[in-house]
């Protein structure tokens, strides 16, 4: 839960305790998603900067007023997919027709 707290504190709004929990869970749940498909997003030298960037994705959605963890997980890892990993195999294509 620390992890979450994190982002929580840094941002204005104000979470009650048991919506920093479904955070919190919401953020372990989406992160144990990414490890289990085999995402180098998930690999230790990407871990420390993608784990904010699914926790900021998280608290942004608690605050537009989704609660449900299975939500904001689903959310945050469709998130990464569209943002990160279609932009990454993107550029690796046009490196590719580039040489």
């Amino acid at each position: 839960m620390a992890a979450i707290l994190e982002f929580v504190r840094s941002d204005s709004t104000v979470f009650d305790p048991e919506a920093v929990q479904v955070l919190a869970s919401a953020l372990d749940d989406a992160w144990a998603r990414m490890e289990k498909a085999g995402s180098r997003l998930a690999r230790p030298a990407y871990s420390r900067v993608m784990r904010e960037v699914v926790a900021k994705r998280i608290v942004e959605m608690a605050q537009r007023g989704v609660r449900d963890q299975e939500k904001l997980a689903s959310d945050a890892v469709r998130f990464i997919s569209v943002n990160y990993v279609e932009n990454y195999c993107a550029n690796r294509i046009a490196e590719e027709v580039a040489l």
